[in-house]
């Protein structure tokens, strides 16, 4: 499977929740919306050289390079995905999983907007994506999504 020369993964929009995991992984993963045709997502991918990850065999059987789910569980994508191309584990979290920007550690004491206050008295740094606004921290569903992340990474049981 070819990905070298490409600047990202395109999923299609059967692939939403796919498409946040890879992002927090680290990949750039654009996300094609429903209302786009076919040959719109193929048009994208090769204008922006992005690798398409799709569950419609019609679309993979017409743009190379590609990679096709036969599953619709999550979980089961990513193992896939996983299993042929592998993450840096340097560059967990440092996208947003919502709308693909980069994230930007910030110290909590000179951040200038709204933090819950928990999140002021607990932690000494947040993360911002730098194109949506969007404040992450370590809480505990940091840590639920580590622990995912590390039994479906292989070798890194």
């Amino acid at each position: 499977m070819a990905v070298q020369g490409t600047t990202g993964f395109l999923a299609d929009s059967m692939l939403g929740k796919l498409a946040r995991w890879l992002r927090l992984m680290g990949f750039s993963v654009e996300y094609a919306a429903s209302n786009k045709s076919d040959n719109e997502v193929i048009e994208l991918c090769r204008k922006t050289k992005l690798f398409l990850l799709t569950r419609d065999k019609e679309l993979y059987s017409r743009y190379k390079p590609s990679m096709y789910f036969s599953s619709d569980n999550h979980l089961e994508q990513l193992s896939a995905f996983l299993s042929v191309i592998k993450p840096e584990k340097e560059l967990y979290f440092t996208r947003c999983p919502l709308c693909n920007g980069r994230t930007e550690k910030r110290d909590t004491g000179s951040y200038n907007g709204v933090l819950p206050e928990g999140v002021k008295n607990h932690f000494t740094s947040i993360y911002v994506c730098s194109k949506c606004g969007k404040v992450y921290w370590e809480g505990s569903h940091f840590d639920s999504i580590l622990k995912t992340i590390n039994c479906l990474v292989p070798g890194r049981k």
